[in-house]
């Protein structure tokens, strides 16, 4: 059988993708090139892979070791491994305190991100989950709670992400795409913040805002969220952490920033 491949949001051929830009002939071409990494760096065996997801300089792929469902990922842009390196410990280091992530499984050699081939790869189990849902106010509520207690956590991060420009005054580490699309649900609570690919130094209350205005966005059709689930996602987010002397006219200022760009 054939795997699934597809673009996540661009509308780029997916075939001619995977030739282009990450040198593979064909879907299986991947799978087989993924199954062998796997093998001799992990020591694991792919049993099956139920689709591939190329999205810009990444390649997604769905798989099944030893009965549990897993994604790989890697980049072909060599520019950023460091980046991604140093974004693995990070996952990892707020999985260990707490924050519901989707911990990156250890290579053999200890290594979270593996550099192999001309690629940057990591494996992660997936977390079953439905998309956070900003029409329910149960859900909204504890997004916003997830969202500060991700900011005091992330501000004693002992780590470095190398960033092309230098944080600004008042900066702190933040996640930087806090929204639906990398927040999953289920049974009553947050289960998982996916995605810190674009964690960067920004003041808190940056962070927040564009929390806010984009926290209903999924992969296509963006549209800013309404102002009532604004007001109580911000709410929730300063019952844990309020704002700073000054910051609430900030956060309005760059809400109407976010909203004029959407």
């Amino acid at each position: 059988m054939n795997t699934p491949i597809s673009m996540l949001w661009e509308s780029a051929d997916p075939d001619a993708a995977l030739t282009e830009r990450f040198g593979f002939e064909s879907a299986a071409d991947a799978i087989d090139w993924l199954k062998g990494v796997l093998a001799e760096d992990w020591g694991l065996g792919v049993e099956g892979c139920e689709r591939l997801v190329i999205s810009d300089a990444n390649c997604l792929a769905w798989i099944v070791v030893g009965g549990c469902r897993m994604v790989a990922k890697w980049s072909m842009r060599p520019r950023v491994f460091a980046r991604l390196a140093e974004i693995a410990r990070l996952t990892v280091w707020l999985g260990e305190r707490g924050i519901p992530v989707s911990v990156p499984l250890a290579a053999r050699d200890g290594r979270v991100q593996v550099e192999v081939d001309g690629f940057s790869l990591g494996l992660q189990r997936v977390i079953e989950g439905e998309l956070l849902d900003i029409t329910d106010p149960v859900q909204v509520r504890a997004a916003g709670e997830m969202l500060a207690r991700m900011h005091v956590v992330m501000s004693d991060y002992p780590g470095t992400i190398p960033t092309e420009e230098p944080p600004g005054p008042g900066a702190q580490l933040v996640g930087n795409d806090f929204r639906s699309a990398n927040i999953l649900w289920a049974d009553g609570r947050i289960v998982a913040v996916l995605d810190l690919e674009e964690s960067a130094y920004r003041r808190r209350v940056d962070d927040l805002a564009q929390a806010s205005v984009l926290l209903g966005t999924r992969y296509h059709d963006w549209a800013p969220t309404p102002a009532e689930v604004r007001g109580a996602f911000v709410a929730a987010y300063v019952s844990v952490l309020p704002l700073g002397l000054g910051d609430a006219g900030a956060l309005e200022e760059r809400i109407e920033a976010h909203l004029a760009h959407i």
